[in-house]
């Protein structure tokens, strides 16, 4: 005589299958989930333009402390290039972060002349108790013969905390 219907003797079965489904998922999207955040870098034509982590850069002449905004620029042919920097100092939520200013450059870059870093040194805004959370945000365009790209998306640097 039968004493189970089928139904039941299929869910361990259906158990197994899914758990095995789950665990290779798992396995898959693992390195992702636990890969350190990647530094943004845009690549537009011809040019690639990286915000790096701002840095401590000493002391201004009446003691303040100063950040360089550091951006890291290549061309693998001839370009001209204007980039549009915005500095930021970040906030947890539910405030938002606190706009620095923005600064322009232009450039003319090459294959010959290597990566190139503009540096922009600023001094370090005292708006909170405790630490300032420092990044940076890029844009930019590139163009060559008078033609020019329209300006990419904001690429973010990662966040400096400094005390001030």
């Amino acid at each position: 005589m039968f004493n189970g219907s089928p139904s039941k003797k299929s869910r361990p079965l259906a158990r197994k299958l899914a758990t095995i489904a789950a665990l290779g998922l798992g396995m898959v999207a693992a390195p992702f989930a636990l890969a350190a955040p990647a530094q943004a870098t845009g690549t537009n034509y011809s040019c690639s333009v990286t915000p790096l982590k701002p840095v401590f850069a000493g002391f201004s002449s009446s003691g303040v402390k100063l950040v360089d905004y550091q951006i890291r620029v290549y061309c693998n042919t001839d370009r001209y290039i204007n980039i549009t920097q915005q500095r930021w100092e970040e906030d947890d939520w539910p405030n938002s972060d606190d706009y620095l200013g923005t600064s322009s450059f232009t450039r003319h870059l090459n294959q010959y002349s290597g990566t190139v870093t503009i540096h922009n040194v600023r001094t370090l805004v005292d708006g909170e108790i405790g630490n300032e959370e420092v990044y940076q945000r890029v844009s930019y365009q590139e163009g060559s013969n008078g033609v020019w790209s329209q300006y990419t998306g904001w690429y973010s640097s990662p966040v400096t905390s400094m005390s001030n």
